[in-house]
């Protein structure tokens, strides 16, 4: 901490200093030339005269006075324009000190006769709700991409995960030229395509696909950022080498990575490859993933809404450990007759080998002290997938269309799992197990859904039909062998067993909805849904006969089930929409038919429920920069087949779960309330936020413990409402305004509040009756951070992130556990001359001992960096580093889940050296 300390006070101290630079100022008022009328908001702005270079800007306020700061250290070139008026220009000569040019009158084009004008590239320009830069008109370095452009642009910051922020809003989809290019992941545009090879950017909120088919605007927005090449950049092929290994014998990390992007009009085609060991995967594979159209899941909610949702990478074993994978993919797009088709086809491969050994310490409370359990788990894996993906649109004419979209995946997955764990009571040893589990699985996929829509003649009118798919099967083999071992009565359990699963599911859903505009502002929108939804679902278990072979069947562990679902839904929305106001409340009625069979017993359980969901959601929209947003959903969430029929497992003997056929649906009522404003041409904003779902009927687990602290758990719908909630808040600004450092603070808080019921069975002589037990869990933070992108010296951001974590039961309070968390986490580069850079990432990490937890974490990560650009494009890049110099980098993590509160520690990459070459080429005539 002491370190850190003096990071702290190293930063505010320079910052100080830096604002001892002197500026001078250049003010004036805008007025219409004919009748002096004040013109509010003309754009005002200060240009380098030898290169016309964007040094400020700024707009007139509603007296039409303005104030620029003039950093007095060359000649400059301020302009002045305002929409269908002449341009103003006015030379300001190094050393002319604070200037007012008083009134400024500017004359409309229509009285422009015959007179010229000079000419020019104008480098912000807000065309309605649309604003566009000149890329020209700002420096980045030579070969530098997109996201470098965007870190220089006013109003608009990128963060080192890539994440753009423009206008204080995150920005979802980044187009080129207007169309998706290679996908819809921002990434793929800012960090492949080179700055050179743009014209304009323009930045802008689009309207959801939905708005766009229908012709209705639902207000739901999307901040988009346009990339428009220059003209004869739009044709040709770029991609990158890059291969990178570790210096030392013991360390074996690598990296590689090809990628080859070609496009020539609409056509667009792109192949990959990755192999890498280093850390990296996880986020190289996720960027790669999207070269091409996502994969889309389409799901039906329980409030009868919609959802589309990228699935992301389909390996899921590399998130810890030291995963080793390789990941490819091929992509085509193509648009053909004027644009009315379109066309969308990838394919992925993925394999990943990782081994993950975790220590998870837990404790759960009780009416007369404390269990607790220590575990070492580990875990060899190797996942294998496919993916294929492909989405058509066919445009009939400007008010019909038709979207189809099929996509299909196979996981091939082989675990093999140790696990030892030690059960105590009051520090007592109670019992000790070890589980072994040799798994082969595979999961198949299958996807499809079509959309059509028609609008017609009276705006606002369309009818929208659609229908969606699924089919899916899954099908494992599962060698397990556990020793669950009683140490008070000196039992043990043995099981050696082969289990053989499949899972079989299937669904449909057509739905309708037509809208008829009732006036200009209001229209209301009717629409059904029917959905049919089958599972089929059988487990096998079988023991070991005298012969040693696993042929003997086991009817207590073994399972063959179906579960069905018919939804029958009706909606009916009313949508007010006002330049001030917008308005939408949808109700929601659906009826679903449960029906479920125990093949085995030859049994049969049938339900039907009828739930009121409805949605409403307001926004004031006090100006194009400043509004109020506030949303309610009330939903109903029907319980699963694991929640309801007793499905015997028995693979952790510590923890065995039971069905309840009595369940009823949980009942979610969720709120939110959000106020968010930017002011584009100070640069600064603020945006917060609150929301609270209460939860009605929540299905939880009341837990037995058993002698040897085995516990049972009973799925249960509590009388007590479950309550989650949040809060957050921010405001970033500029604070140096002539070195272009950045600030931002922010608070957040989140709580957690449910009740569940514990009852202790582990001592025979002392059998206690169940209690209540309240689990409560809220963390509060704050943040601050700064930041530099100027692509010049020193570029830097850091943030400091102090907090409180509380994670308790009402059971036993005085061991609850409570204290203090911090986080840090930072990056520089510093440009030196012949074209080296300094680069360097630091990641601090502090949770502080608490009553139940005796032990604080300490993690301190720092991983420096050299790189040097060669060749006269700078297309060769060498970089060497070090990641994680002081072999620190260890996973750690702590939550609330259930009844427990859980600490774990897991092994991650640590130190490592690696030099890596990058080579980045190009044909595109637009990169200079």
């Amino acid at each position: 901490m002491k370190l850190l300390t003096k990071v702290i006070l190293s930063l505010v101290l320079g910052l100080s200093a830096l604002t001892s630079y002197a500026q001078t100022k250049i003010t004036g008022s805008v007025v219409d030339e004919t009748d002096k009328t004040k013109l509010t908001n003309a754009t005002v702005m200060l240009l380098h005269a030898r290169d016309s270079i964007l040094v400020d800007f700024t707009r007139a306020n509603q007296d039409g006075k303005f104030t620029i700061t003039n950093p007095d250290t060359s000649d400059y070139l301020l302009i002045i324009s305002y929409p269908k008026f002449g341009d103003f220009f006015q030379e300001i000569a190094t050393g002319s000190g604070d200037k007012n040019l008083g009134e400024i009158t500017m004359q409309s084009a229509a009285n422009l006769i015959e007179e010229v004008l000079i000419t020019g590239k104008i480098p912000v320009v807000i065309k309605g709700d649309t604003v566009e830069y000149d890329a020209s008109s700002f420096v980045t370095e030579k070969n530098a991409k997109v996201e470098d452009l965007l870190k220089v642009l006013p109003g608009i910051s990128v963060d080192a995960t890539g994440k753009i922020t423009a206008q204080g809003k995150t920005v979802e989809k980044v187009l080129v030229d207007g169309e998706e290019f290679f996908g819809d992941d921002p990434k793929l545009v800012t960090r492949n395509i080179r700055s050179d090879m743009v014209d304009k950017v323009q930045v802008f909120e689009k309207k959801s696909e939905e708005a766009e088919r229908t012709g209705v605007d639902d207000g739901q927005r999307i901040q988009t950022i346009n990339v428009k090449l220059k003209e004869d950049a739009k044709n040709g092929m770029f991609g990158l080498l890059e291969g990178g290994g570790g210096l030392d014998d013991k360390s074996g990390y690598y990296r590689g990575k090809a990628a080859i992007n070609k496009f020539k009009g609409s056509m667009k085609i792109s192949a990959y490859g990755i192999a890498s060991n280093d850390g990296t995967t996880d986020l190289d594979w996720r960027e790669a993933e999207k070269f091409g159209v996502a994969n889309d899941n389409v799901t039906m909610m329980d409030d009868g809404g919609i959802m589309i949702t990228n699935s992301g990478g389909f390996l899921s074993n590399t998130n810890r450990g030291q995963p080793r994978a390789i990941s490819s993919g091929l992509s085509f797009m193509n648009a053909w007759n004027e644009k009315k088709h379109k066309l969308n086809v990838n394919y992925k491969f993925g394999q990943a080998q990782n081994e993950v050994n975790t220590n998870t310490i837990s404790q759960t409370p009780l009416q007369d002290g404390l269990s607790n359990s220590e575990t070492d788990n580990q875990d060899i894996s190797k996942s294998t997938g496919h993916r294929f993906n492909t989405k058509y649109d066919l445009a009939f004419d400007s008010l019909t269309t038709l979207t189809l979209r099929v996509a299909a995946s196979r996981v091939q997955n082989e675990n093999e799992t140790h696990r030892e764990g030690q059960s105590f009571k009051n520090n007592e040893l109670q019992s000790e197990d070890i589980r072994d589990q040799q798994i082969n699985s595979t999961n198949e996929n299958f996807n499809y859904d079509a959309s059509f829509t028609r609008k017609f003649a009276k705006e606002g009118r369309s009818i929208n039909l659609k229908f969606t798919g699924n089919n899916g099967e899954t099908n494992s083999d599962m060698y397990l062998n556990s020793s669950l071992k009683n140490v008070v009565n000196g039992t043990e359990n043995i099981i050696d067993q082969f289990k053989d699963n499949t899972s079989k599911t299937s669904s449909i859903m057509a739905a309708a909805t037509y809208t008829e505009p009732i006036t200009k502002k209001i229209n209301v929108a009717l629409g059904y849904e029917f959905t049919n939804s089958k599972a089929h679902s059988v487990n096998s278990a079988y023991n070991k006969d005298d012969a040693g072979n696993y042929t003997d069947f086991d009817e207590e562990f073994s399972n063959d089930f179906n579960f069905n679902t018919v939804r029958n839904a009706a909606n009916l929305s009313i949508n007010y929409k006002a330049e001030k106001i917008e308005f939408n409340l949808t109700n929601n009625i659906r009826h679903d038919d449960l029906f479920q069979k125990n093949n085995f017993a030859n049994s049969d359980l049938s339900r039907d429920y009828l739930t009121y969901n409805p949605r409403a959601r307001f926004r004031y929209n006090i100006s194009k920069a400043k509004s109020l947003n506030l949303s309610y959903n009330r939903s109903n969430n029907l319980p699963s087949l694991f929640q309801i029929q007793p499905l015997r497992q028995n693979e952790d003997q510590m923890n065995q779960y039971f069905g309840n056929e009595s369940l009823k649906p949980s009942v979610a009522n969720n709120y939110n309330l959000n106020y968010y404003w930017y002011d584009m041409m100070k640069d600064k904003g603020f945006y917060s936020g609150v929301g609270l779902t209460q939860t009605l009927d929540a299905i939880q687990t009341d837990v037995i413990i058993k002698p040897g602290l085995r516990r049972e758990l009973y799925y249960v719908n509590s009388d007590k409402p479950m309550v989650n909630g949040y809060l957050y808040s921010g405001y970033n600004f500029t604070l140096i305004k002539k070195l272009q450092i950045k600030m931002d603070v922010g608070a957040n808080a989140s709580l957690n509040n449910y009740y569940n019921r514990i009852k202790d069975e582990s001592d025979p002589a002392n059998i206690l009756d169940f209690s209540d037990n309240k689990n409560v869990s809220y963390n509060i933070d704050g943040q601050i951070g700064f930041q530099k992108s100027t692509t010049k010296g020193f570029d830097f951001y850091i943030n400091f992130t102090p907090g409180y974590r509380v994670l308790k039961t009402t059971l036993n309070p005085e061991l609850n556990s409570e204290g203090f968390t911090f986080g840090s986490w930072g990056r520089y580069t510093y440009n030196l001359p012949a074209k080296i850079q300094l680069t360097g990432e630091i990641d601090f990490e502090y949770e502080a001992a608490t009553k139940s937890l005796p032990t604080d974490f300490s993690r301190f990560k720092f991983s420096p960096g050299i790189q040097k650009k060669f060749l006269k494009n700078e297309s060769l890049i060498a970089n060497f580093y070090v990641n994680d110099v002081f072999n620190q980098n260890v996973g750690f993590s702590r939550s609330q889940s259930g009844q427990a509160i859980t600490q774990q520690r897991f092994n991650n990459i640590s130190r490592y050296y690696m030099l890596r070459l990058t080579w980045e080429f190009t044909s595109m005539k637009g990169a200079e």
